[in-house]
């Protein structure tokens, strides 16, 4: 078993453990669902036209039939439809006592006042049966459930005016690096702009969490154990991105150990990301990712995501589909799994773009996608499906 699937299955051992809160409905988007929500009624909850037109007997569709009364929706039928007989229907109403089919407008024809006749025989049933969609009692969604509008929509329908969720984590970012300086600043000589917290941060928020950012830290061990202990008081996760000057990383796995954290890992497997630390003391989390901008960005895809997700409690599985190659892929050195940011063209297949390893941030710009190869691999033939994940 290679490092990244280890990491997989240690991911699913971390057990959840945030608290549990109520919100309001309309907050429930990004949410994560902590209660299992059942069905308080059948849906729909009565037979209901799937068309604006007119209500009758089957056996009666080659007839001419007699219009009794006009059913709007929101509106019960007054009468029963007996032989020959019909009620004009508008889409949604409930559909009258002996009905069982329902012929739209565009199928009718009037022949006199208060009468008329079915023009296609054939006509489809166009009746949403009671409990068509669910049933009362039925699971609509399971706990661990992602909200988003879909679910809004079920959420709304069981009556859930307020959902259990998970509580939102309070995250600490801070970035290493003597060799950095602010997006604001113009770097001197030997210096380059920090972009990892910009786009950590962006990733945090698309998954609905709100990251407090702690600033540049040099590489040093004081400095960086005072900023992490600062950090970790108020957090529940805290991330590093970037290494120290002596390599990636040298430093943070031991600050984690002195400061009594357990360390699971501190590398990964993949390429680009292979130097990644991650770490537990209780109910505190640290993260210790890459220096360079495209391999923060696959260990986040590839690893934080899942690890964040599995201790929110939620049900997560990440997209990935086949795609074919637009052109051949070679490579020689192929003893990791390879994760490379390509572009889906509009055929649908995989182009490869210019990358020049994990620090080539403007590869990321032309990106919509990464592009998995499994370690052993060296070359992969145009039209052969590849795994990608979108961005």
């Amino acid at each position: 078993m290679g490092k990244f699937e280890e990491i997989k299955e240690i991911i699913k051992t971390l057990q959840p453990g945030f608290n549990v809160e109520e919100i309001e409905l309309n907050e429930a988007p990004g949410r994560i669902l902590r209660e299992d929500v059942f069905a308080d009624m059948d849906m729909p909850p009565f037979n209901k036209s799937a068309m604006d037109g007119y209500a009758c007997r089957f056996e009666d569709i080659e007839n001419e039939l007699e219009v009794v009364e006009t059913i709007q929706a929101g509106v019960v039928a007054t009468k029963i439809i007996g032989k020959n007989q019909c009620a004009k229907i508008m889409t949604g109403a409930p559909v009258p006592a002996g009905c069982n089919v329902v012929f739209k407008m565009e199928d009718s024809e009037i022949t006199r006042s208060n009468f008329v006749r079915c023009t296609n025989s054939k006509t489809h049933i166009n009746i949403c049966s009671r409990g068509e969609d669910y049933q009362s009692g039925q699971l609509l969604l399971p706990k661990g459930t992602l909200i988003n509008f879909p679910q809004m929509a079920v959420l709304a329908g069981a009556g859930k005016s307020k959902v259990k969720v998970t509580g939102i984590p309070q995250v600490a970012v801070i970035t290493t690096g003597s060799e950095l300086v602010e997006p604001s600043e113009t770097p001197p000589t030997g210096k380059i702009r920090n972009s990892n917290a910009s786009q950590l941060i962006s990733q945090l928020r698309k998954i609905n969490i709100d990251a407090k950012y702690f600033g540049l830290a040099n590489d040093n061990f004081e400095e960086l154990t005072t900023l992490f202990k600062s950090a970790s008081e108020e957090s529940d996760f805290v991330f590093f991105t970037g290494g120290a000057s002596v390599g990636d990383f040298d430093l943070i796995p031991e600050i984690l150990e002195q400061q009594g954290f357990t360390v699971f890992w501190n590398s990964t497997g993949i390429k680009p990301g292979n130097p990644m630390t991650f770490a537990q003391n209780g109910n505190k989390y640290c993260f210790g990712l890459s220096g360079n901008p495209v391999s923060s960005l696959v260990q986040f895809e590839l690893i934080v995501k899942p690890v964040i997700y599995q201790l929110l409690g939620a049900n997560y599985k990440p997209l990935r589909i086949k795609v074919a190659l637009a052109d051949d892929f070679r490579q020689k050195i192929a003893n990791r799994l390879i994760i490379l940011p390509v572009f889906i063209n509009d055929d649908g297949l995989i182009e490869e773009i210019p990358f020049h390893g994990s620090a080539h941030i403007n590869a990321l710009t032309n990106a919509n996608a990464l592009m998995e190869i499994e370690p052993g691999v060296t070359k992969i033939n145009k039209g052969e499906l590849v795994y990608v994940r979108q961005l």
